[in-house]
């Protein structure tokens, strides 16, 4: 890199994993002398963090390389880079569409992007490297956005064959991060002040069922290493410590953790357990590897040890060959467990799935459509009543900062993941503030500091 000093910008799309990439990659091009930017036209270096899950962050990729393009042809020397879930899995069709993609750069490796991003400087061609699982862990430097709460990796990639998903042949397989690196990680977060961190895995309760492959000479590994295992030595380490995760595969589940879940003390009472279904039928064709059954069982011993958890999913409707009666029994499961939130999604085809070939099933668009519009409408339903609910009720909120929609206002969330927004003074970001809910909706509740 010359002495001249160089700018980056990146845009990211989908999940918790991308944003904490985004961190990664940031801390990373930061340490090698790259100043972040807002805006394309002021950068040498733009990254579009991407996603796969969709359709609809894929069509958002290709109008911002158009955007990149015009700008390219005023600044021939930019280097434009592609990561995240697209960047493996959809390669040809990025070379095809926007050939003067100078880097394509997979999840499993972006701690080699600045010795790439110098290659691309140097040579002047596109550079690709998007199947290096060679490096299944990387410590990286991070660039956080926020120094209250944080995302920790604890399992990169994931080994479930879901036939709609995308994510196997973006991240690879299923790899358990050593447990020395995490808790370390987490020991320097709460030294440096911060009060919350989520665990992040594609199929996170699932964390340390590798190790006898991956680590087999490390002797921190030697013992039961496990996700309870690690959920508990972080509560010892850290009991101040807000600790949330992020998602787990309802197969994972049995009765030891749920009992060890309601009295861990760090552990948040809220959970997202995707459901995706309550048909076995579209389950089965998913491979989801459990029924509806055992997901009703799960959130059943939840509220038992745990009355007021918070339970939110991820559902997807119209999956190819769904008939309205296997809907309506999703439309009937959300009723009865009453979801706080969901993410919910009609089926987008993602190539190099199993799914992708079931086009003799796909459903109707507008089909489609009314059904995840009369699931929405469910949804917000009972996000509406449950958060009127709330009322009254004082909570233990931690401060975010400004409320994004009211800047008179502070925001924060409670240990159930619900958002309260309340007048307060700007000390109390970053810290714990008792605020009693007064009025809820949608999104959550507005409220009045009780300290």
């Amino acid at each position: 890199m010359s002495s001249k000093q160089k700018n980056f910008c990146m845009k990211t799309y989908g999940c918790q994993m991308n944003v904490h990439d985004s961190e990664r990659m940031t801390g990373i091009m930061g340490e090698s002398g790259y100043t972040y930017v807002d805006e394309y036209k002021d950068a040498d270096v733009v990254l579009i963090n991407t996603c796969a899950v969709r359709e609809k962050p894929e069509r958002k990729l290709f109008a911002e390389l158009g955007r990149l393009k015009k700008i390219k042809q005023t600044k021939p020397d930019m280097i434009i880079g592609v990561t995240g879930c697209m960047a493996p899995r959809d390669a040809d069709v990025i070379r095809a569409r926007a050939p003067y993609v100078d880097l394509i750069v997979g999840p499993r490796s972006i701690s080699k992007l600045p010795d790439l991003v110098r290659k691309v400087e140097l040579q002047r061609k596109p550079i690709e490297a998007i199947d290096l699982f060679d490096d299944p862990t990387p410590v990286t430097s991070i660039r956080r956005a926020s120094n209250i709460s944080g995302w920790v990796d604890i399992q990169f990639g994931c080994d479930y064959q879901c036939t709609y998903c995308a994510v196997p042949s973006a991240r690879g397989a299923e790899i358990s991060r050593n447990p020395g690196e995490i808790i370390a990680e987490i020991d320097e977060l709460c030294s440096l002040g911060y009060k919350e961190i989520t665990l992040l895995g594609q199929s996170v309760n699932g964390y340390g069922r590798d190790f006898h492959y991956i680590h087999p000479d490390d002797e921190s590994c030697k013992d039961k290493v496990d996700f309870l295992w690690l959920l508990e030595q972080i509560d010892e380490r850290s009991p101040n410590l807000r600790v949330r995760f992020t998602s787990p595969h309802p197969q994972l589940f049995n009765r030891r953790f749920l009992d060890r879940f309601a009295v861990i003390g760090t552990l948040c009472e809220h959970i997202h357990l995707p459901l995706q279904s309550a048909d076995n039928d579209v389950l089965r064709r998913m491979k989801r590897s459990y029924t509806i059954e055992k997901y009703m069982q799960i959130v059943e011993q939840m509220r038992e040890r745990i009355p007021d958890i918070s339970i939110t999913t991820d559902i997807i409707v119209a999956f190819p060959g769904e008939t309205e009666e296997q809907f309506e029994r999703t439309l009937a499961a959300y009723r009865e467990i009453e979801f706080d939130q969901a993410f919910m999604f009609a089926y987008s085809p993602r190539r190099h799935t199993e799914a992708f070939e079931m086009k003799d099933d796909e459903i109707p668009k507008d089909i489609a459509q009314d059904r995840l519009a009369r699931l929405i409408d469910l949804a917000n339903t009972v996000a509406q009543r449950k958060n009127k609910g709330l009322e009254g009720r004082e909570f233990e909120l931690l401060v975010e900062g400004v409320s994004p929609k009211n800047p008179d206002k502070l925001s924060g969330r409670t240990r159930t993941n619900k958002i309260g927004v309340f007048e307060g003074s700007d000390d109390m970001i970053g810290q714990f503030v008792n605020v009693r809910a007064d009025e809820g909706f949608l999104w959550g509740f507005k409220g009045t500091c009780v300290e």
